[in-house]
């Protein structure tokens, strides 16, 4: 995926999945509230933090700021 596609819009599916496609380092603001340890119930929703992490490490910019 080319940044030029994500610029200005609203992507839905899984962060996971959809960060993967995502050029490294293009990323300058995260801004997230995952589920933590079953406080709430999500019907069967799982997350996986490691995964999401990873990724979260992988796009965001050097200098650039995860709010989790």
């Amino acid at each position: 995926m080319k940044l030029e596609e994500i610029l200005n819009t609203v992507i839905q599916g899984d962060c996971e999945k959809v960060m993967a496609e995502f050029p490294a380092e293009c990323i300058d603001l995260v801004v997230t509230s995952p589920p933590y340890d079953n406080l709430r119930d999500y019907k069967g929703y799982s997350f996986n933090f490691e995964g999401v992490a990873r990724q979260l490490f992988r796009v965001i910019k050097h200098g650039g700021v995860v709010v989790w």
